[in-house]
């Protein structure tokens, strides 16, 4: 038998064609091909090399079959880096024009050119519905492949995804949209390819049919087995060995097909080959499952980088060890599989970088390594060894881990910590990291206890020595006192002074020492209640005991004197208010002894862009991607709401008097409303969708910025008669994020997508560029003050100095992909806003003083007048009015929480009088 003829039955990479004998049809071939003969629209996302190109050909065939035109789009060819919007909506247009031979039809070229006023994505839109749609009769079909390449473009494409998203929406309102579809291929997440987390709910992914791609199972790839059937009998045994090494995987399943029939000298019921093989009669082996074990071992594993063509487990390998901020906890979660064999999804963006690496898949409800080829590769001891080359604590993490966590001589201190901290900012750790740097703080606090206790003996002492000698003195002076006359002044005044200096060095200590116990005691409390896996009431109540506690000698300490950012311990404050959420969430279903401090009502369909308190009445308004405008007071209760006709209000902002309402448009707007939603005026001056608006202190201006990167200002002083034209501030790096005006109304600042922040004067010149990358921008409304903050993608936050505009303060918070920050009214809290679904308060000192958790992500936060309340608004659609409260009405709530539970009465009554 000839059994090295027919290498070429498979093929390795690339797309099958449609007769291809060795394409592999599986359940996705039909629910795609279903789904898009029913006009759904249909997303194809998974790892690189999963066959979605094949399935994109045979599905394109048996569309055009059934008289469906279909156009196939590989985005990647139009290019990225470098391609403006212009061009890249263009040449979308161009190759629509090709595929569906509409060049008799229209010029493109000219059609484009005489529609310049619209934005690239319109042009693309009106082209849609007024030249393809009239143009060709069947049903349409539109495939984009290698979708991810958007995410290397210069500039959101989300407005590309929106306008799918329209498509679907209009079939209510024009049925000939009925007849067109879409399908997205390609290696990413819908998160990843919607860049404005505020624009999520505005894309197709939430109307859209997934299309699952799993590997082979050996029903499926039966036409895999007709090209090993020509080399021995025993050909389905070895087709089920191939599958158990490959996990089905489609490229690594025909690359180890093809490399069997060119290794066929291996098989054990044939003769040796002619000329025999290098190494003779010892190579070879005795069944199918040794013969593909050592075609695997030596012809993919050993050596695998210079056995890696078509490239496939370099792109793995490039992936598992991006450099980002999540690489540790990456590589950690992986590791964990590994060592489990198994783990639980959780939909986490680490898991979701593993899943799209191809590294992982999910089987059942588990999550587990695709297949041994991988787990060879990418084996135990890589993994160990980059972790160990990340970190700058490798070796000290090892030992304590080996040490059960016990050998505190491992845990880091002083500079070595430091480093480690500012290292560990902004990534995403393992939960090994996290346990040893706080261990490592721990420690760190302990020692400082020590210190303390040491120093204030050595004051005690210092006190008892200075009293002994002025008792001597005294003695003296009654014995001799003929002699020092004027002497003894001087005396009693330097051992005065002296009890002066070490009363008040005592009483630092002393002040230090309290602090760090209250900050440590309400940091046990935060501990006990927070570790409670599930409800455990009894765990609460002692955790809200100990809080208390804490709570009061803070009090007592601070004497209601100090501005909250000279609290020395804050801990507490975080403690009594977790413990007392968590208490209320757990008595939700009965008649909770606690104050409601939380309300939340349905306001939008969909997400809800924008929320605002009116800062002169009992109000706040709410927008969303419904195109309403709503206005509700304190309990939920709507009091007016209108259509604001602007496609999507993508911001709502009160003016300072509280008498009108201006709203930012996705149609490029900005429109004045009075409270019952009267058009007083529409602005325009910003090209494509409006990203923010900012009402000068007095409410004479008006702000804004946009995707065209322009920010506006306008003079409204005469409103509602006259607005005058605006004014441009050029120079940005294409989307404008955010334009506030600073308290005093002098200036403004802008923040643009390349995280740039500008300061302005009102004459639209450029005054400073701050030497920072921000995610978000806020002032103080405290003039006093007269500072403003700004947070980095990563989470750390500077406080600046209006005055000299120079950083005087940075603190790092827990946000590791924060969103934005807003100061309080008084400029004495600062909320941050991440992707957890959390917002913090802190303190200027960088303390956190509050975290309120929601079941949304956050979209907009918004402090009422008095900063004793915050709104929040979800994405999908809620809005939720929290409490904020101090110390005072913490321990209030606190104890009158134990009113009702009668069995800690004794403990209570002396805690709380």
């Amino acid at each position: 038998m000839d059994y090295t003829t027919k290498p070429s039955y498979y093929q390795v990479g690339g797309s099958l064609t449609n007769n291809a004998p060795n394409y592999v049809k599986r359940q996705a071939d039909d629910d795609l091909y279903n789904g898009l003969k029913a006009g759904e629209f249909c997303y194809v996302l998974n790892s690189r090399q999963m066959g979605k190109s094949s399935l994109q050909v045979r599905t394109i065939q048996r569309l055009r079959n059934e008289g469906i035109a279909c156009a196939a789009i590989d985005i990647s060819e139009i290019g990225n880096r470098g391609v403006t919007p212009e061009q890249w909506y263009a040449g979308l247009l161009r190759i629509l024009e090709n595929n569906f031979n509409l060049s008799d039809i229209v010029n493109v070229r000219t059609w484009w050119r005489d529609r310049n006023f619209l934005t690239p994505v319109q042009r693309l839109s009106e082209f849609i519905e007024t030249v393809l749609l009239p143009n060709i009769s069947s049903n349409i079909v539109i495939f984009i492949d290698e979708i991810d390449s958007i995410l290397a473009l210069d500039f959101p494409a989300d407005d590309f995804l929106a306008l799918i998203r329209s498509c679907y929406n209009k079939r209510a309102n024009n049925s000939e949209f009925d007849r067109l579809t879409w399908a997205l291929l390609g290696v990413a997440s819908p998160t990843d390819l919607c860049r404005e987390q505020n624009a999520t709910s505005n894309t197709p992914f939430n109307i859209g049919k997934a299309i699952e791609l799993t590997g082979f199972d050996e029903t499926e790839a039966q036409p895999l087995a007709a090209g090993l059937a020509e080399l021995t009998d025993s050909y389905q045994e070895v087709l089920r060995e191939v599958l158990y090494w490959t996990g089905g995987q489609p490229f690594l399943t025909q690359k180890l097909c093809k490399l069997l029939l060119e290794n066929a000298d291996l098989i054990p019921d044939l003769p040796p080959p002619a000329p025999p093989c290098q190494g003779g009669e010892s190579e070879r082996v005795n069944n199918p499952q040794e013969w593909v074990e050592k075609v695997v071992r030596l012809k993919i594993v050993k050596n695998w980088e210079s056995q890696d063509v078509p490239e496939h487990l370099s792109t793995i390998r490039d992936r598992l060890f991006k450099e980002n901020q999540r690489i540790v906890r990456r590589l950690g979660l992986y590791q964990q599989i590994l060592e489990q064999a198994e783990i639980v999804p959780d939909g986490s963006a680490e898991q979701m970088e593993l899943r799209l690496s191809g590294l992982i898949v999910k089987r059942g409800e588990k999550l587990t390594i695709s297949n041994p080829i991988y787990q060879a590769v990418f084996n135990k001891e890589l993994i160990e060894e980059k972790l160990e080359k990340l970190s700058p604590y490798s070796e000290a993490i090892k030992v304590w881990l080996n040490s059960s966590c016990e050998d505190d001589s491992q845990l880091l201190r002083g500079d070595d910590l430091q480093s480690a901290l500012v290292w560990a900012a902004g990534k995403s750790l393992r939960n090994e990291d996290f346990q040893f740097l706080t261990a490592s703080q721990k420690v760190i606090l302990s020692d400082q206890n020590q210190l303390l206790r040491s120093a204030t003996l050595e004051t005690k002492k210092a006190v008892c020595d200075a009293e002994k000698a002025l008792s001597e003195a005294d003695s003296a002076k009654q014995k001799a006192k003929q002699w020092i006359g004027i002497g003894s002044a001087v005396l009693a005044a330097s051992l005065l002074a002296a009890i002066g200096f070490s009363t008040l060095a005592y009483q630092r200590f002393k002040l230090a020492q309290a602090s760090i116990e209250i900050e440590q005691n309400g940091s046990d409390a935060l501990l006990l209640a927070v570790s409670q896996k599930t409800e455990n009431t009894e765990a609460l109540s002692e955790a809200l005991l100990r809080a208390i506690a804490s709570g009061k000698k803070l009090k007592t300490l601070v004497k209601n004197k100090h501005k909250l950012e000279q609290y020395p311990a804050t801990r507490p404050l975080l403690a009594l208010q977790i413990i007392l959420d968590k208490i209320s969430e757990t008595q939700e279903r009965k008649a909770s002894s606690l104050p409601k401090t939380k309300r939340n009502w349905q306001a939008h369909k969909g997400a809800v862009t924008s929320v605002t308190f009116s800062q002169t009445r009992q109000t706040l308004a709410t927008a969303g991607i419904d195109d309403q405008v709503r206005m509700w007071n304190f309990s939920g209760q709507k009091i007016a709401e209108w259509k604001a006709f602007q496609q999507s209000v993508n911001m709502v902002n009160f003016s300072p008097n509280g008498k009108f309402l201006a709203t930012a448009g996705r149609d490029s707007t900005v429109k004045i409303w009075n409270l019952s939603g009267k058009n007083i005026a529409t602005l325009k001056g910003i090209k494509g969708s409006v990203t923010s608006i900012s009402f000068s202190p007095e409410g004479k201006l008006l702000a804004a910025a946009g995707i065209d990167s322009y920010a506006a200002i306008w003079d409204l002083s005469k409103l509602p008669q006259l607005v005058s034209s605006s004014l441009k501030l050029p120079g940005h790096n294409g989307l404008v994020r955010s334009v506030n005006f600073s308290p005093k109304g002098d200036f403004m600042a802008t923040l643009d997508g390349k995280s740039t922040v500008r300061l302005w004067n009102l004459s639209g010149k450029l005054k400073k560029t701050l030497p920072i990358q921000a995610i978000g921008i806020s002032f103080t409304p405290a003039q006093h003050q007269y500072r403003f903050a700004t947070v980095t993608l990563n989470g750390k936050v500077g406080l600046w100095n209006l005055s000299e505009k120079e950083l005087v303060k940075e603190f790092q918070t827990l946000h590791f992909d924060a969103k934005s920050i807003s100061f309080s009214p008084d400029g004495e809290r600062l909320a941050t806003v991440g992707i957890d679904k959390t917002v913090r308060l802190w303190n200027l000192a960088g303390r956190q003083v509050a975290q309120f958790e929601f079941e949304e992500n956050v979209v907009s936060v918004s402090w009422s007048g008095d900063g004793k309340q915050i709104a929040v608004a979800g994405s999908n659609g809620t809005v939720w009015l929290r409490q904020v409260e101090g110390l005072e009405e913490l321990l209030k709530q606190s104890c009158n929480f134990f009113t009702t539970q009668p069995k800690y009465f004794t403990r209570v009554s002396t805690i709380c009088k």
